[in-house]
């Protein structure tokens, strides 16, 4: 007798237990939602929330001591640096810079703001320094006050090769100042403070922190060579003419030049040159330097072989102005100087860092070559003329 078998479809099979566990599911979630009301009381902590309005006293960022209360702990902050800065913040002030210029008619334009920069009191007489570019070309001045009263500032003096200048306004009573201190005592790796105004009025008296980089940095940016003390402290477009501080709360730079190209790299005048700038732009009115009297362009390799002069390097003499010192002491056209007070100058920078550090009066000794023949001629250095 045959027997027969008849074989079930897995499809089938599959379809079964599959809908069994959804039929499962569903039947369980519909018992814990019918069971959660009585459960949920037992599952979360009493909390009588009408007692208690006001969640947030539990917060811990709200949680407070009576210790704290009584007696507020800031010892924190009375650091060399907070010191410092609020012995110079009230003498720190925003210069405006008003200006006229012509349209494309040639017709004179109302006066406007055309710039903004910082400056600090540096006596109580309401004698203000700055930046030359920041008041260049200026007819009139507005001064901002650490209280932000707006006062109209006098220009006393500006001096293009130093890019400083010296405003002054009325003074006040208790008027606040500070005090140059002596940039000669800085070394490197010290702590400084830049104060000013960078970007305008908006941001008005920022302060930056940093270090002195270097304390003897010159490039070609100035028409009078000096040494520029070297920052990372901050200093961006507005800080110009703001205060360098030192830890003992002295102003020891004011702040001139960035470099764009890269961070970290600003640039302050000494306070000692300070000093003496604007010392003279208030007595006289402008800078009195000495000069040597002669009218000079640089030779190079390349121009001394192609024109067969006696030295490849030095500065060769165009011009001796009639009653100059260098005329007066026997120096001629096509003479090259060499050396000045035994330095020696390869450039024009070189001899205007040597002059910069005389006086009129003093000698130099200058050698130049005449020819194939070395000469020494001794130069008393007269007032440079204003031209």
């Amino acid at each position: 007798m045959e027997e027969y078998y008849i074989e079930k479809s897995p499809r089938s099979s599959r379809w079964r237990r599959f809908l069994g566990l959804v039929a499962a599911a569903l039947l369980g979630g519909l018992i814990v939602l019918l069971c959660l009301p009585a459960l949920l009381p037992y599952l979360l902590p009493a909390a009588d929330i009408g007692q208690n309005p006001n969640p947030d006293q539990v917060l811990p960022w709200n949680y407070q001591n009576q210790d704290s209360l009584q007696m507020p702990d800031l010892e924190y902050q009375q650091t060399a640096v907070v010191a410092a800065v609020n012995k110079v913040f009230p003498a720190v002030v925003g210069v405006t810079r008003i200006s006229q210029s012509r349209d494309w008619f040639g017709r004179i334009t109302p006066a406007a703001p055309t710039g903004y920069g910082s400056g600090v009191i540096i006596s109580p007489d309401g004698y203000i320094v700055t930046n030359y570019h920041v008041v260049e070309d200026a007819v009139s001045v507005v001064v901002t006050l650490s209280n932000g009263q707006e006062v109209d500032a006098a220009i006393v003096g500006q001096d293009p090769g130093t890019d400083l200048a010296v405003l002054k306004i009325q003074p006040l009573t208790d008027m606040p100042w500070a005090v140059l201190g002596d940039s000669g005592q800085l070394t490197v790796g010290e702590f400084v403070i830049a104060i000013g105004n960078p970007g305008g009025p908006e941001l008005q008296r920022s302060v930056t922190l940093g270090i002195i980089s270097a304390t003897d940095r010159s490039f070609d940016v100035y028409d009078w060579v000096f040494g520029l003390l070297q920052t990372d402290a901050a200093i961006n477009p507005g800080n110009s003419g703001g205060p360098l501080v030192n830890m003992k709360g002295e102003v020891v730079g004011i702040n001139s030049v960035k470099i764009t190209d890269a961070e970290g790299l600003g640039f302050s005048i000494p306070s000692n040159l300070v000093k003496s700038i604007s010392e003279s732009l208030i007595k006289e009115g402008r800078v009195i330097r000495p000069m040597l009297g002669v009218t000079i362009g640089e030779i190079t390799p390349a121009i001394a072989e192609a024109y067969n002069l006696g030295s490849d390097y030095g500065l060769l003499v165009t011009e001796t102005p009639y009653g100059g010192p260098a005329r007066q002491a026997g120096i001629k056209p096509e003479d090259i100087i060499i050396e000045v007070d035994g330095t020696k100058t390869e450039g024009l920078r070189d001899l205007r860092r040597i002059i910069s550090s005389k006086s009129i009066g003093d000698k130099v000794q200058v050698t130049v070559v005449r020819g194939k023949e070395k000469l020494n001629f001794e130069v008393v250095l007269a007032e440079l003329e204003v031209r």
